[in-house]
């Protein structure tokens, strides 16, 4: 029967009900419809289905069986099996705290997990539950998850690098307390040191009592590394990037990579086949697009992965490292602060205090200095009592004495966007 875990905000006993009768369910849910993802096979892996996942829906895991199959699993937990892989349950219909963002399967293929971007960790099949993060305060939301060679255990990875093992999986090590060049986007472990590597949206690579095998690192990428997937025999691993991508390293060999990628969709994970010799892409539709009235950045806000902050507009852009605009919207600050210029995230704190009325502020992140204080982006300020300075339908004037307010949505997505280290441009 399947585990839920534990949630940082818990959810109703129908959570629990819905995650119980999906274990006691023999064939998956049906395919949503308007689908845009697909699966690309190479070597000897067969393409067998797709999940049919849309843009509010993304497709976003997929885990290999031993005997050829293999599941995928979409941000609302719906889990699809293909090839024969056994359905052992899904969170098709329930209600998460926060999305899916990543699953594993059990070497024997007799079950599988899916993490939550809190950490929260839900088990089905034979797959135990050894724990999960999902009522601990993260510094950076969960971006991956490796099971141990034994399946007694698994290891779960936030975007800053940060380890955290249950069960059998022992801990050798992070980037936690690094500052990175790009972000985490994934991880693999390694069946035989039983160690780990992490990947960073740059090609960088960062073994952890496992092997080295190299990195693209030093490569000009022309879309973000987006996934990876370790060789079976431990004898290297495969980097997956956004337009389809790959780079084999150690013994894991090239077997082909994507080269017709839709402008629409993106590689958002990856799986080997169990000899070694063939990897399936999961493509899925980008995440959608704002409302069309204020999509594209402002001219002259630079390249790269940026917040771009606009002080005459009041709107915030989320721009990825290939230009898509993931979120704009509107805030209030305070005209004519800070200067125009490129600033960068130097910290984050999830509860800040003004100093006065029993003021406090969540998702504080801070990228400038003003005279006195540091100048962030967080929610709108609440008394003590909960009464918030201003409503949301305010922002997008002037209200603030010097932070950037948003509303409390904006600013936990900013918050999972913006790593200490991420470029901010401020334009007029």
């Amino acid at each position: 029967m399947p585990n839920p875990g534990r949630r940082s905000r818990p959810t109703t006993a129908l959570l629990l009900t819905l995650a119980l009768l999906a274990g006691l369910v023999g064939v998956a849910p049906p395919a949503t419809a308007e689908a845009v993802d697909r699966i690309d096979a190479f070597g000897n892996a067969a393409d067998a289905g797709s999940p049919g996942a849309t843009q509010w829906n993304r497709a976003v895991g997929i885990a290999a069986h031993p005997d050829g199959g293999y599941w995928t699993t979409t941000s609302k937990g719906e889990v699809n099996s293909f090839g024969g892989a056994p359905f052992h349950g899904s969170l098709g219909g329930s209600t998460l705290a926060r999305p899916i963002i990543a699953m594993a399967a059990t070497p024997k293929g007799d079950g599988y997990w899916l993490t939550a971007a809190d950490g929260g960790v839900f088990a089905f099949g034979a797959a135990p539950f050894a724990g999960s993060t999902g009522d601990l305060a993260l510094n950076e939301p969960i971006v991956a998850m490796a099971s141990t060679p034994s399946a007694a255990g698994y290891w779960l990875v936030a975007r800053d690098g940060g380890v955290f093992s249950f069960g059998d999986a022992r801990f050798h090590g992070s980037t936690g307390g690094s500052r990175l060049n790009q972000p985490i986007v994934a991880a693999a472990a390694d069946p035989r040191s039983g160690g780990y590597w992490l990947a960073a949206a740059d090609g960088g690579v960062f073994a952890f009592g496992a092997p080295f095998e190299g990195s693209a690192g030093d490569v000009h990428l022309g879309s973000p590394i987006t996934t990876m997937a370790a060789e079976p025999g431990g004898r290297g691993y495969w980097l997956g990037a956004a337009d389809g991508g790959v780079f084999a390293y150690g013994g894991a060999a090239f077997l082909g990579s994507s080269s017709d990628n839709d402008a629409g969709e993106q590689v958002s994970a990856m799986a080997a086949s169990a000899t070694g010799t063939g990897y399936w892409l999961l493509r899925s539709p980008r995440p959608p697009r704002p409302a069309a009235d204020a999509v594209a950045a402002p001219a002259g806000s630079g390249e790269g992965r940026r917040i771009v902050y606009s002080n005459t507009a009041q709107r915030i852009w989320l721009v990825a490292s290939d230009g898509y605009v993931e979120s704009t919207y509107a805030v209030s600050g305070r005209r004519g602060v800070p200067a125009a210029g490129t600033y960068s995230v130097f910290s984050k704190s999830r509860l800040a205090y003004a100093g006065h009325d029993g003021i406090t502020m969540r998702n504080m992140v801070r990228f400038a200095r003003g005279q006195n204080l540091a100048i962030g982006f967080h929610a709108i300020p609440r008394y003590r009592d909960g009464r918030p300075l201003q409503s949301e339908d305010d922002l997008g004037g002037y209200r603030s004495a010097g932070c950037v307010r948003q509303a409390d949505t904006d600013s936990e997505r900013l918050w999972d966007f913006a790593p200490v280290g991420t470029k901010v441009v401020v334009v007029y």
